[in-house]
């Protein structure tokens, strides 16, 4: 099965992170947020976390932190400015969408 595109699993979030990054003149990782794929999710087992890799490698060099109304919201960017990883923290509308999507079986 290929990655799903965050936008078909998490739409509302893309459009809210899109939002919070033009707020912080991040624009250029507007596009490449459109564009990712959710490679796997967070295994941590922390019930508040809805993280998720967007890469098959993730190496985070540097870190844009979102000012989101409920919850954590942090972007992680490799070296080479791609986004690797999203951050998504105490955000139960976004864990239960991932849940849904990734239910085995």
């Amino acid at each position: 099965m290929s990655a799903p595109m965050l936008g078909e699993v998490l739409p509302d979030l893309v459009e809210e992170m899109v939002h919070l990054l033009r707020e912080q003149g991040a624009d250029p990782l507007c596009e490449q947020l459109r564009a990712l794929h959710i490679e796997s999710i967070c295994d941590c087992g922390d019930e508040n976390c809805a993280s998720f890799a967007t890469a098959p490698e993730v190496k985070v060099a540097s870190t844009v932190e979102l000012q989101a109304m409920e919850g954590f919201l942090i972007v992680d960017l490799n070296a080479a400015g791609q986004i690797c990883f999203i951050e998504v923290l105490h955000r139960p509308d976004v864990k239960y969408l991932l849940e849904e999507h990734y239910q085995p079986g």
